[in-house]
């Protein structure tokens, strides 16, 4: 190949850059919007909710960001007189808390919201989940990674776990970081692959356009690292589940997430299907069958572990295994009320997950933490279960310990990253004040967030993102799903599914 000049590679990478189109590995070496040095700004005469170790709270108090990290929290009459130069926000009237933490979701399956409602499973094995994920190329998946986390953002999530599926297209998950890049999240981005050949059971079946080597796997996950790893997002292996991928497949995963420092994501123990098949090929359940392959640990993250004995439980417990409880989830599709109580008695980490737009139709986190407490309430027959304050350390702190990342976030405490979000405590929903805590969860108010600082640089102020122009998000997003649509074939289905006659305005 002939030598190139400067003037001619400036040129291509213009031409590129207008297009789009540049290189992932260029890409990151330009401007991070969630990187650049921040202002150092102090935050005042608000209600501060620490959430560290001791549950510190004050009624009116500041928190001092400096270089991207929290450098003082406290009283406001104990501020004193900052340097010159220091900028002062009061916020009377507001509460200042931790980022949250949503630690499952699927990103690219923020335009797929709704499609898969109440779908019979004849219908969703011929035209519903495989064709659509079939359909979802990377620029679809970047137009609802980007809705996704336009929504997760302006509700308070700092930090999210995600997982997209790498077949068939192997592009889709650069569409996704790419987002994830572009919007200021912090964030574990996983790649989900499948490789089981065995058609036994209709709800573990694996199209064949589906699987692939462990090998391929983890070149593609390598690749992915080399070319989107950041300060502030980690690309991460997931076999998908120990019914859907060979024993092969969870272990290399699992080798390539020890050798590159990674957490380790699967799926667990979501469904009852899923326990019964596995109690029939292994003579034990899911959870059971992971610790046998040895990759239960400290750096491995499972979501939805639903049905569990309580040796699985306790398997969790000692390996000290990260779990995501996606309770609205988990109710859409009937798959069983988790045991979160039995869960936290033992020690596991649990964090929340509000899971994909597909399997969930919101992102709201604030939804996700009521439900938390109510399901658990209903399960054991015992009202007096669980509280607002837990549900708020669930979505910070606990997050931070499933996800491995207690040292840097989940709380405001000096030397931890600077992610914080500001609620209006004045709006109708949370109030009266007397009662602001059980507020903010019971009533769920997700848009009294108005403020999301992530590494110190506010991402949403009043209710608007600031790297994300939401009507172009909106625009892609409502193109992209029609693209999806077309090509899967749903777009008649979605039409009829109801009992209401539409009727279709005629063209001018």
């Amino acid at each position: 190949m002939p030598a190139m000049t400067r003037k001619q590679f400036l040129q291509a990478m213009a031409a590129s850059a207008a297009a789009g189109t540049l290189p992932a590995v260029l890409r990151a070496s330009q401007p991070d919007p969630g990187e650049t040095p921040t202002e150092e700004l102090i935050l005042t005469d608000a209600m501060v909710l620490t959430m560290d170790d001791t549950r510190r709270a004050f009624e009116s108090g500041f928190v001092w960001l400096r270089d991207g990290r929290v450098h003082r929290v406290g009283d406001s009459t104990q501020l004193g007189t900052p340097p010159a130069g220091v900028t002062i926000r009061s916020l009377a009237g507001r509460v200042i808390m931790p980022g949250l933490v949503n630690c499952h979701t699927h990103l690219s399956n923020g335009i797929l919201r709704g499609l898969y409602d109440e779908m019979p499973l004849e219908v969703w094995f011929s035209r519903g989940m495989w064709p659509v994920l079939d359909a979802l190329d990377a620029k679809a998946a970047n137009a609802g990674a980007e809705l996704a986390l336009l929504e997760l953002m302006a509700s308070g999530v700092t930090t999210i776990a995600g997982g997209d599926f790498g077949t068939p297209h192997a592009d889709l998950l650069d569409g996704v970081l790419e987002a994830a890049h572009d919007s200021g999240i912090r964030a574990i981005v996983s790649r989900i692959t499948v490789d089981s050949a065995d058609e036994t059971s209709p709800s573990q079946f694996i199209p064949a356009g589906y699987r692939e080597t462990p090998q391929r796997a983890v070149d593609e996950v390598r690749r992915l690292q080399r070319q989107h790893d950041s300060e502030r997002i980690t690309v991460a292996p997931e076999a998908l589940g120990v019914l859907r991928c060979t024993p092969e497949m969870v272990t290399a995963m699992h080798e390539v997430a020890v050798d590159s420092g990674a957490p380790y994501l699967m799926h667990a123990a979501s469904s009852p299907e899923e326990r019964t098949e596995a109690l029939r090929r292994f003579g034990h359940g899911p959870i059971s069958e992971l610790d046998r392959l040895g990759v239960l640990g400290p750096r491995t993250l499972l979501a939805h572990a639903v049905w569990l004995d309580d040796g699985e439980i306790g398997l969790l417990a000692d390996h000290g295994t990260g779990i995501s409880h996606n309770p609205v989830a988990n109710a859409y599709y009937a798959s069983g009320i988790a045991r979160l109580a039995e869960l936290l008695e033992a020690g596991v980490p649990v964090g929340l997950g509000t899971d994909g737009a597909s399997t969930n139709n919101g992102q709201n986190v604030w939804e996700t933490m009521k439900m938390a407490m109510l399901f658990q309430k209903q399960r054991l027959e015992r009202a007096s279960f669980g509280s607002a304050e837990l549900a708020l350390e669930l979505m910070t702190r606990g997050g931070a310990a499933a996800l491995h990342m207690p040292e840097r976030i989940g709380s405001l405490e000096p030397g931890k990253a600077a992610d914080l979000i500001v609620i209006d405590a004045r709006r109708a929903a949370l109030s009266p004040p007397q009662t602001l805590v059980s507020n903010l969860v019971y009533a769920n108010d997700r848009h009294a967030v108005r403020d999301v600082y992530i590494g110190g640089r506010p991402v949403v102020l009043d209710g608007e993102h600031q790297l994300l122009d939401r009507e172009r998000v909106l625009a892609r997003a409502q193109a992209a799903a029609q693209r999806v649509l077309a090509r899967a074939d749903l777009a008649d289905y979605l039409r009829q599914r109801g009992q209401w006659q539409w009727q279709r305005s005629a063209k001018p």
